[in-house]
Protein backbone atom coordinates (compact mmCIF):
# COMPACT_ATOMS: atom_id res chain seq x y z
CA UNK A 1 0.00 0.00 0.00
CA UNK A 2 2.95 2.55 0.56
CA UNK A 3 3.68 1.93 -2.91
CA UNK A 4 0.58 3.06 -4.32
CA UNK A 5 0.27 6.43 -1.63
CA UNK A 6 3.57 7.52 -2.81
CA UNK A 7 2.65 7.39 -6.73
CA UNK A 8 -0.17 8.73 -6.28
CA UNK A 9 1.54 11.77 -4.49
CA UNK A 10 4.88 12.05 -6.83
CA UNK A 11 3.02 11.71 -10.29
CA UNK A 12 0.44 14.09 -9.34
CA UNK A 13 2.95 16.40 -7.73
CA UNK A 14 4.87 16.13 -11.05
CA UNK A 15 2.00 17.25 -13.73
CA UNK A 16 1.42 19.93 -11.28
CA UNK A 17 4.76 21.22 -11.59
CA UNK A 18 5.31 20.68 -15.37
CA UNK A 19 2.07 22.57 -15.66
CA UNK A 20 3.10 25.17 -13.46
CA UNK A 21 6.74 25.40 -15.75
CA UNK A 22 5.00 25.56 -18.71
CA UNK A 23 2.17 27.65 -17.98
CA UNK A 24 4.88 30.47 -16.10
CA UNK A 25 6.89 30.63 -18.69
CA UNK A 26 3.68 31.01 -21.64
CA UNK A 27 2.58 33.82 -19.32
CA UNK A 28 5.70 35.39 -18.89
CA UNK A 29 6.44 35.59 -22.02
CA UNK A 30 2.31 37.01 -22.79
CA UNK A 31 3.28 39.65 -19.78
CA UNK A 32 6.75 40.85 -21.23
CA UNK A 33 5.10 41.45 -24.69
CA UNK A 34 2.35 43.56 -22.77
CA UNK A 35 4.16 45.50 -20.64
CA UNK A 36 6.40 46.27 -24.19
CA UNK A 37 3.32 47.62 -25.89
CA UNK A 38 2.45 49.60 -22.99
CA UNK A 39 5.52 51.06 -22.73
CA UNK A 40 5.49 51.79 -26.63
CA UNK A 41 2.10 53.13 -26.85
CA UNK A 42 2.75 55.44 -23.34
CA UNK A 43 0.63 57.25 -20.92
CA UNK A 44 -2.59 57.25 -23.69
CA UNK A 45 -2.33 52.95 -23.35
CA UNK A 46 -6.30 51.58 -22.78
CA UNK A 47 -4.02 48.09 -22.66
CA UNK A 48 -5.66 46.35 -18.81
CA UNK A 49 -2.64 45.64 -16.57
CA UNK A 50 -2.10 41.75 -16.34
CA UNK A 51 -1.69 40.09 -12.56
CA UNK A 52 2.22 39.46 -12.39
CA UNK A 53 3.24 35.79 -13.49
CA UNK A 54 4.47 34.82 -9.68
CA UNK A 55 1.13 35.98 -8.72
CA UNK A 56 -0.24 33.92 -11.44
CA UNK A 57 1.74 30.63 -11.46
CA UNK A 58 0.77 30.83 -7.20
CA UNK A 59 -2.80 30.71 -8.17
CA UNK A 60 -2.79 28.18 -11.23
CA UNK A 61 -0.54 25.74 -9.00
CA UNK A 62 -3.12 25.79 -6.14
CA UNK A 63 -6.09 25.50 -8.56
CA UNK A 64 -4.51 22.57 -10.51
CA UNK A 65 -3.50 20.80 -6.97
CA UNK A 66 -7.21 21.15 -5.38
CA UNK A 67 -8.30 19.37 -8.78
CA UNK A 68 -5.91 16.96 -8.64
CA UNK A 69 -7.07 16.46 -4.96
CA UNK A 70 -10.49 16.10 -5.77
CA UNK A 71 -9.63 13.42 -8.56
CA UNK A 72 -7.73 11.19 -6.47
CA UNK A 73 -10.28 11.37 -3.51
CA UNK A 74 -13.33 10.40 -5.83
CA UNK A 75 -10.51 7.38 -7.20
CA UNK A 76 -9.41 6.41 -3.75
CA UNK A 77 -13.27 6.15 -2.27
CA UNK A 78 -14.30 4.43 -5.49
CA UNK A 79 -11.22 1.60 -5.52
CA UNK A 80 -12.10 1.20 -1.40
CA UNK A 81 -15.21 0.36 -2.17
CA UNK A 82 -14.22 -2.12 -4.79
CA UNK A 83 -12.31 -3.81 -2.92
CA UNK A 84 -15.08 -3.85 0.00
CA UNK A 85 -17.47 -5.54 -2.23
CA UNK A 86 -15.30 -7.54 -4.47
CA UNK A 87 -12.70 -9.66 -2.14
CA UNK A 88 -13.02 -12.43 -4.37
CA UNK A 89 -15.09 -12.59 -7.51
CA UNK A 90 -18.07 -15.58 -7.85
CA UNK A 91 -17.02 -18.42 -10.14
CA UNK A 92 -19.57 -20.88 -11.83
CA UNK A 93 -18.57 -24.35 -12.43
CA UNK A 94 -20.42 -27.54 -13.98
CA UNK A 95 -21.42 -30.76 -12.25
CA UNK A 96 -22.05 -33.65 -14.58
CA UNK A 97 -21.39 -37.39 -14.92
CA UNK A 98 -17.74 -38.53 -13.71
CA UNK A 99 -17.53 -35.11 -11.82
CA UNK A 100 -20.60 -34.92 -10.27
CA UNK A 101 -19.83 -38.86 -9.16
CA UNK A 102 -16.34 -37.65 -7.56
CA UNK A 103 -18.15 -34.80 -5.63
CA UNK A 104 -19.83 -34.41 -2.10
CA UNK A 105 -22.41 -34.13 -4.36
CA UNK A 106 -22.50 -37.52 -6.04
CA UNK A 107 -25.93 -39.34 -6.26
CA UNK A 108 -27.89 -36.05 -7.09
CA UNK A 109 -31.29 -36.53 -8.95
CA UNK A 110 -32.98 -33.53 -10.18
CA UNK A 111 -35.44 -32.41 -7.47
CA UNK A 112 -33.86 -34.14 -4.95
CA UNK A 113 -32.72 -32.25 -1.43
CA UNK A 114 -29.33 -31.48 -0.42
CA UNK A 115 -28.11 -30.64 3.28
CA UNK A 116 -26.93 -28.04 3.92
CA UNK A 117 -29.43 -26.23 1.54
CA UNK A 118 -32.31 -24.50 1.09
CA UNK A 119 -34.41 -25.39 -1.99
CA UNK A 120 -35.99 -23.28 -4.03
CA UNK A 121 -38.36 -24.05 -7.18
CA UNK A 122 -39.02 -21.90 -10.15
CA UNK A 123 -41.40 -22.89 -12.98
CA UNK A 124 -40.84 -20.86 -16.37
CA UNK A 125 -43.33 -22.39 -18.67
CA UNK A 126 -41.54 -25.40 -20.03
CA UNK A 127 -38.22 -24.67 -18.15
CA UNK A 128 -37.70 -25.64 -14.82
CA UNK A 129 -35.27 -24.72 -12.01
CA UNK A 130 -34.15 -26.00 -8.59
CA UNK A 131 -32.46 -23.60 -6.84
CA UNK A 132 -30.32 -24.43 -3.44
CA UNK A 133 -29.54 -21.47 -1.26
CA UNK A 134 -26.38 -22.70 1.63
CA UNK A 135 -27.27 -21.80 4.88
CA UNK A 136 -24.10 -21.35 6.01
CA UNK A 137 -21.94 -18.99 3.89
CA UNK A 138 -19.55 -19.85 6.19
CA UNK A 139 -19.05 -23.77 4.77
CA UNK A 140 -16.60 -24.86 1.86
CA UNK A 141 -19.48 -26.19 -0.23
CA UNK A 142 -20.27 -23.35 -3.10
CA UNK A 143 -22.88 -20.62 -2.04
CA UNK A 144 -25.48 -21.58 -4.73
CA UNK A 145 -26.28 -24.78 -6.69
CA UNK A 146 -28.66 -24.75 -9.49
CA UNK A 147 -30.33 -27.73 -11.67
CA UNK A 148 -32.82 -27.05 -14.82
CA UNK A 149 -34.91 -29.09 -16.76
CA UNK A 150 -37.13 -28.85 -20.18
CA UNK A 151 -40.38 -30.31 -19.87
CA UNK A 152 -41.27 -28.96 -23.66
CA UNK A 153 -41.40 -31.03 -27.17
CA UNK A 154 -38.49 -29.19 -28.87
CA UNK A 155 -35.91 -31.23 -29.80
CA UNK A 156 -32.82 -29.28 -30.02
CA UNK A 157 -32.19 -27.16 -26.50
CA UNK A 158 -29.20 -25.65 -24.80
CA UNK A 159 -28.95 -23.93 -21.91
CA UNK A 160 -26.60 -21.22 -20.50
CA UNK A 161 -25.91 -20.00 -17.30
CA UNK A 162 -24.00 -16.59 -17.11
CA UNK A 163 -23.07 -14.56 -13.53
CA UNK A 164 -23.35 -11.39 -14.10
CA UNK A 165 -21.62 -8.53 -11.66
CA UNK A 166 -20.75 -5.41 -11.96
CA UNK A 167 -17.05 -5.59 -13.65
CA UNK A 168 -17.38 -9.32 -15.34
CA UNK A 169 -19.61 -11.74 -16.92
CA UNK A 170 -19.39 -15.87 -17.15
CA UNK A 171 -21.02 -18.20 -19.10
CA UNK A 172 -21.24 -21.78 -19.13
CA UNK A 173 -22.93 -24.02 -21.85
CA UNK A 174 -24.32 -26.79 -21.40
CA UNK A 175 -26.79 -29.40 -22.79
CA UNK A 176 -30.10 -30.03 -21.19
CA UNK A 177 -29.44 -32.53 -17.96
CA UNK A 178 -31.58 -32.18 -15.33
CA UNK A 179 -29.18 -34.68 -13.17
CA UNK A 180 -26.38 -32.17 -13.74
CA UNK A 181 -25.80 -28.83 -11.19
CA UNK A 182 -24.09 -25.94 -12.01
CA UNK A 183 -22.03 -24.06 -8.79
CA UNK A 184 -21.66 -20.66 -7.92
CA UNK A 185 -18.78 -20.22 -5.48
CA UNK A 186 -18.96 -16.47 -4.24
CA UNK A 187 -15.67 -16.69 -1.66
CA UNK A 188 -15.28 -13.50 -0.19
CA UNK A 189 -17.51 -11.30 -2.76
CA UNK A 190 -19.78 -8.83 -0.65
CA UNK A 191 -22.58 -7.21 -3.38
CA UNK A 192 -24.92 -7.78 -6.13
CA UNK A 193 -24.98 -10.59 -8.70
CA UNK A 194 -27.19 -11.68 -11.58
CA UNK A 195 -27.71 -15.35 -12.33
CA UNK A 196 -29.19 -15.52 -16.11
CA UNK A 197 -30.41 -19.18 -17.03
CA UNK A 198 -30.63 -18.72 -20.76
CA UNK A 199 -32.17 -21.09 -23.02
CA UNK A 200 -31.35 -21.38 -26.74
CA UNK A 201 -33.55 -24.18 -29.65
CA UNK A 202 -30.12 -25.08 -30.72
CA UNK A 203 -27.50 -27.89 -29.71
CA UNK A 204 -24.36 -25.88 -31.15
CA UNK A 205 -23.30 -24.85 -27.52
CA UNK A 206 -20.15 -23.17 -28.44
CA UNK A 207 -22.06 -20.96 -31.37
CA UNK A 208 -25.04 -19.68 -28.95
CA UNK A 209 -23.27 -18.59 -25.10
CA UNK A 210 -22.35 -14.88 -26.93
CA UNK A 211 -25.73 -14.71 -28.52
CA UNK A 212 -29.05 -13.67 -27.86
CA UNK A 213 -31.11 -16.22 -25.91
CA UNK A 214 -34.58 -17.21 -27.34
CA UNK A 215 -35.35 -17.18 -23.62
CA UNK A 216 -33.51 -15.54 -20.17
CA UNK A 217 -34.83 -16.25 -16.66
CA UNK A 218 -32.76 -13.63 -13.77
CA UNK A 219 -31.99 -14.47 -10.29
CA UNK A 220 -30.42 -11.14 -8.67
CA UNK A 221 -28.52 -11.82 -5.32
CA UNK A 222 -27.29 -10.08 -3.14
CA UNK A 223 -24.54 -11.56 -0.24
CA UNK A 224 -24.56 -9.03 2.53
CA UNK A 225 -21.83 -7.91 4.97
CA UNK A 226 -22.68 -10.36 7.34
CA UNK A 227 -22.63 -13.39 5.05
CA UNK A 228 -26.26 -13.31 4.71
CA UNK A 229 -28.12 -14.16 0.87
CA UNK A 230 -31.05 -12.34 -0.39
CA UNK A 231 -32.79 -12.91 -3.32
CA UNK A 232 -36.48 -11.28 -3.90
CA UNK A 233 -37.18 -13.70 -7.19
CA UNK A 234 -37.46 -16.73 -4.39
CA UNK A 235 -38.62 -15.09 -1.82
CA UNK A 236 -35.41 -15.24 -0.33
CA UNK A 237 -34.58 -11.57 2.09
CA UNK A 238 -32.66 -11.23 4.43
CA UNK A 239 -32.73 -7.52 6.36
CA UNK A 240 -33.10 -4.73 3.12
CA UNK A 241 -32.57 -5.61 -0.29
CA UNK A 242 -30.74 -1.80 -0.73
Amino acid sequence: MSGINILSIIIPTGIVLIEAVTGFAIYKAMYKRKIKKRLAEGRKSDIKPMMSPVKFIIITMLSTALIWMILLSLFNAKMNKQKREMAVYPSIAFYKDETLENSLLAGYKFGDEINGYNRFSKQYGDVKLEIYVTENTFDMFPTILIASDYTGDKENVTFCEEVKYSFYTENWGNDVDPDSLIAIDVGGYKGKFTLNHKVYYSDKVEDLINEPPDEKYGLDFRIHESGSIACAQIGLTVDSWD
